[in-house]
C-alpha cells in the first residue's frame, strides 16, 4: 500500500509493506488547465493574437502587464509577453494562476466561465473531463460534491444539458494538500 501527499512544493512518498523507503522530491504541478481554456481566455483578451501589442499596457495573447510576467518568471522567455510564444504564455500564465487565481483576468475568465462559473453539460461530457478542463481542485469529486443535487446518486450519469456549478476550489492558489491512496 503506498500513500502520497502533495503539499505545496513538496511531495512525500510513504511505502508501507515490504520495507521500502522514503522518497522526498518537487511536487508534481497542480493539475494544469487544458489548452482549450488558455485559447478561449487569449480568444477574449486579445482575438486570439498571441503576438498582440495594443498599446494598452497589456501584452499577447492573455494580456499580460510586463511587472505581472517578470514577477511571475516570464523574462527566462522574452522581455515581455507578445515575444513569448503561446506555450511560454501558457507557461508563465500557471504561474499566474497559481498566485492570483482567476481574478488575474476577471472580465474573460467569468465569461468563459472559469470564475464564478456555472458549466452546461454537452454529450460525451465526464465529471473527469470537465474538471480537468476547468482545472478544478479535487478533481471530479468536487464537481460531483458541488452537484450532486443537480447530477443525482450515480456520478456517471451526466445529461447534456444540466447546469453545473464550478467549484471555487478551480481557483488554484494558496498550498494543497491531496492524499492518494493506492
Amino acid at each position: 500500500m503506498a500513500k502520497l501527499i502533495i503539499r505545496s512544493s513538496v511531495v512525500v512518498l510513504l511505502a508501507g509493506v515490504l520495507g521500502a523507503g522514503l522518497v522526498v522530491g518537487p511536487a508534481a504541478p497542480a493539475e494544469a488547465v487544458s489548452d482549450d481554456v488558455w485559447d478561449r481566455l487569449a480568444e477574449c483578451e486579445s482575438s486570439g493574437r498571441w503576438n498582440l501589442d495594443s498599446g494598452n499596457g497589456y501584452y499577447g495573447g492573455l494580456q499580460i502587464l510586463p511587472s505581472t510576467w517578470v514577477e511571475a518568471g516570464g523574462q527566462e522567455y522574452a522581455d515581455r509577453p507578445d515575444r513569448a510564444t503561446r506555450e511560454e504564455q501558457i507557461a508563465v500564465a500557471e504561474t499566474i494562476l497559481d498566485m492570483q487565481g482567476w481574478e488575474a483576468w476577471p472580465q474573460c475568465a467569468r465569461q468563459i466561465g472559469m470564475l464564478g462559473s456555472r458549466y452546461t453539460v454537452k454529450a460525451g461530457d465526464t465529471l473527469s473531463s470537465i474538471a480537468r478542463d476547468l482545472g478544478v481542485i479535487g478533481g471530479w469529486q468536487a464537481l460531483y460534491a458541488a452537484n450532486r443535487d443537480v447530477i443525482g446518486p450515480d456520478p456517471d450519469r451526466l445529461e447534456p444539458g444540466t447546469v453545473l456549478n464550478v467549484p471555487k476550489a478551480a481557483r488554484r492558489s494558496g498550498p494543497r494538500l491531496i492524499g492518494i491512496t493506492k
